[in-house]
């Protein structure tokens, strides 16, 4: 029988099968810009090739946020966490840390790729000591804002390939939302106090402004401390 302390040991969710899959084909993605802009002479930047990985590794991190509980429904093993003798509190909070660790660890793979392109190809176009602060920066608050509502949706849905699919859909429609929404000039000066209308574009070119960093991280402290109270109630099989 796997014991309660295995359950939430650290590794067991962050070394899991699909991780390298996601991570390859993420690097992969972003060297189809390098090769095109070194060999086809295509009119890309040095930040299209991060975004260009992101395409991946944000389905990537969707799926995490979502599936670090839902797996936990999936093999029935939720109801061993509650009676753990751990607080949920801990238990989110174990949970957030590999979501933070795993994007971290995305960032510094985006990072390294550049950093790749830019020894090898002899260029000099980018300031990597500040594209490493920018990439961690924006896969830490994305991360955490993932994890937020994540946790939340798989609670209510209690299974991981519905949840994955709703956040998926909630993040995507929700761009044109907010879209339709700032073209009424009684909404326009609210939209951008919501993560939705800036989270997505931001998090791909790694160009997240002081306030929308602080507005992502006030949105996710505020969905995280509904998420204990939720989880008692939720947090069974």
């Amino acid at each position: 029988m796997i014991s309660k302390v295995e359950i939430l040991f650290l590794k067991k969710d962050i070394f899991r099968v699909s991780l390298p899959i996601f991570w390859v084909l993420s690097l992969l993605s972003g060297f189809s810009i390098i090769y095109s802009r070194e060999y086809l002479s295509g009119p890309f930047r040095v930040d299209n090739i991060y975004a260009m990985f992101s395409t991946i590794s944000s389905f990537m991190l969707m799926y995490l946020a979502v599936s670090l509980f839902g797996k936990e429904f999936q093999y029935k093993t939720i109801n061993m966490i509650r009676i753990s003798n751990r607080s949920p509190l801990e238990i989110i909070l174990r949970k957030l840390m590999v979501m933070i660790v795993v994007g971290l660890l995305t960032s510094l793979l985006a990072f390294f790729e550049v950093l790749a392109e830019q020894l090898y190809f002899g260029h000099t176009d980018v300031s990597l000591t500040s594209l490493l602060g920018k990439l961690t920066l924006s896969y830490f608050v994305y991360c955490l804002f993932l994890f937020s509502i994540g946790s939340i949706i798989v609670f209510f849905l209690k299974n991981t390939l519905f949840s994955f699919i709703f956040i998926l859909l909630f993040l995507r429609i929700g761009v044109t939302f907010m879209n339709i929404l700032s073209n009424f000039p009684i909404m326009r000066p609210l939209v951008q106090y919501i993560p939705l209308s800036f989270a997505e574009n931001s998090f791909s070119f790694a160009s997240y402004t002081g306030k929308q960093t602080l507005l992502l991280v006030l949105w996710s402290l505020i969905f995280l401390s509904f998420t204990p109270r939720i989880y008692k109630k939720r947090g069974y099989e």
